[in-house]
């Protein structure tokens, strides 16, 4: 985005918008007034959000269903379409993770994670993108991990769909080059979100939501002669 578009009002895409670094996305934009549409599972959480966005002087609308589900994404982009207009910023948020030696995970997580945290990347920026061509403008990206640039013991599966993630933007950026839409991932170590709920984790030493909300936000409001890649934020304390 420019510095004349990061002052108007942006339509803003969220998906997995119902809680962490999602909703603290749009908190975070709300402040500049601009229109949201997030998507979720949890109905009740994404209403409660809208609600708030609203209240801040913003338009919000809300979508409920899987991002990996083809004809659920086409119905709420056109669900966009209508109410928003179009999109004019793409956050592809949405996934899942399950941890553990390789041979002790399971089909069904490895089904889960890669048909979330890919399939549903892939559908969203595939119905996206020829909006975002047609007005030669607009920003997308992509909730990766730092494990989409690094591997580590017991996170086969789910470093792996972030590899792939960090593939398909870095082949996407290359496709864009002719034109004004910007393209890239957000790379987070652990953020303290409701994923570690019940989990024997220290979440002292994770990042903040705000950490990530912040970034997602320079990377938004970047000027026409900048193109930022990806941003890779590691927790402070170590």
């Amino acid at each position: 985005m420019n510095s004349e578009n990061s002052q108007s009002s942006l339509r803003i895409l969220i998906t997995g918008g119902s809680s962490g670094i999602g909703e603290a996305v749009a908190l975070e934009m709300a402040k500049d007034k601009h229109s949201f549409y997030l998507t979720g599972r949890n109905e009740q959480s994404l209403k409660k959000i809208c609600e708030n966005l609203t209240l801040m002087g913003c338009k919000a609308h809300y979508g409920v269903g899987d991002v990996s589900d083809e004809q659920t994404v086409g119905n709420m982009l056109e669900d966009i379409k209508s109410n928003l207009g179009g999109v004019d910023v793409v956050f592809a948020n949405a996934g899942v993770g399950y941890f553990g030696n390789l041979e002790d995970l399971t089909i069904e997580q490895y089904d889960e994670q890669f048909n979330t945290n890919v399939r549903g990347v892939f559908l969203w920026l595939n119905r996206t993108l020829p909006l975002l061509k047609s007005q030669n403008k607009g920003q997308i990206i992509v909730t990766s991990s730092n494990l989409g640039l690094k591997t580590g013991a017991r996170c086969s599966l789910y470093a792996a769909t972030k590899h792939a993630v960090q593939a398909m933007v870095w082949c996407l950026r290359d496709e864009l080059k002719s034109t004004g839409v910007k393209a890239a991932t957000i790379n987070p170590g652990s953020v303290d979100t409701p994923w570690f709920d019940g989990k024997d984790v220290d979440r002292t030493k994770m990042l903040a939501v705000e950490d990530v909300a912040k970034a997602v936000r320079f990377i938004i409001d970047q000027d026409e002669t900048s193109n930022i890649d990806h941003i890779l934020l590691v927790p402070g304390k170590q």
